[in-house]
């Protein structure tokens, strides 16, 4: 039997012992609002998430805000590089933390507890602008505008969350699509668009403007050593994979197939190993050599 080999890792891994994180504040970061279409307050020093019924402190309905976020990754990619080796590694998790304002004293910033999405977007270009609760300009990005740099069908889901509606710290675990990966590891501008799902939500976080640095927004972003093959044996009808840079409580999965240009979605599970230590690991393959397989098959190692 012919055996072919090439490797395989996913960007989710479970319990990254071995992880290493980088946190990136922001580049960018604006809101607009429904009630003011026109104009930008890209310098207000908050942000605001909120469904069309929500209120402010004084008990008014203020109108639907939406927030834009974006972060350079460019020293991340620095980072992971020089701690596993150029793309020697894989990002295993990725969070916005922000600090939220649960009783915002001015009266353009709504209140209450809701859903809101956070989406990763295609398009990046949009502008910060100036605009303060007190000026605001139009020298950025607006309600009116923002549907310019919202692609359906490209940007994608992150996740649903709710905000706790008192002041301090609150993390938001992201969910890792390919475009979100790829866009991180492309080392540029990486960009997020935060809507309200909950007409009534009215969440408030502080911005990058914020007087205080560790109150503003940041990506935490994990990553862990990719998994390399580094043998590959026969045992009677049974093929072992011996492997490097595994991560404790790691689970590991070799996928076959007869068909090498085959999507790795349809490529079929063989054997399953989640690992009690870091380092080196070996994985069998039971049965996957024996007289009743295929002459020839190719064979990947997925972490998940």
């Amino acid at each position: 039997m012919k055996l072919f080999l090439t490797l395989f890792a996913s960007v989710a891994i479970a319990i990254p012992v071995r992880a290493a994180f980088f946190t990136n504040g922001a580049s960018a970061d604006s809101f607009t609002r429904s009630n003011a279409p026109t104009l930008n307050y890209g310098g207000a020093g908050s942000l605001s998430v909120s469904g069309p019924t929500a209120t402010n402190g004084s008990g008014a309905v203020n109108g639907a805000s939406d927030s834009f976020i974006r972060f350079n990754t460019a020293i991340m990619i620095t980072s992971f590089d020089f701690q596993f080796g150029a793309g020697n590694w894989v990002i295993g998790g990725v969070k916005l933390r922000v600090t939220e304002m649960g009783a915002p004293p001015n009266n353009v910033f709504n209140r209450g507890i809701g859903a809101f999405e956070i989406r990763w977007i295609t398009n990046d270009t949009w502008t910060e602008g100036t605009g303060t609760p007190v000026i605001p300009t139009t020298t950025g990005i607006t309600y009116n505008t923002e549907p310019n740099f919202l692609t359906v069908g490209s940007d994608a889901s992150l996740g649903i969350f709710t905000n706790a509606g008192t002041d301090g710290n609150i993390s938001f675990p992201l969910a890792l699509p390919a475009v979100l990966v790829n866009d991180l590891k492309a080392g540029g501008e990486v960009g997020f668009y935060l809507k309200a799902v909950d007409s009534g939500t009215g969440f408030t976080f502080n911005s990058r403007t914020f007087m205080t640095n560790s109150a503003r927004p940041f990506l935490e972003i994990s990553a862990a050593p990719r998994p390399g093959i580094t043998s590959v044996s026969m045992m009677g009808t049974d093929v072992v994979l011996t492997a490097t840079n595994g991560a404790n409580g790691g689970t590991y999965y070799v996928l076959a197939s007869t068909n090498l240009a085959e999507p790795f979605s349809q490529w079929s599970p063989v054997a399953t190993n989640v690992l009690t230590a870091n380092g080196d690991f070996s994985i069998t393959a039971t049965n996957a050599a024996s007289a009743d397989a295929p002459s020839q098959q190719f064979f990947i190692l997925e972490t998940q």
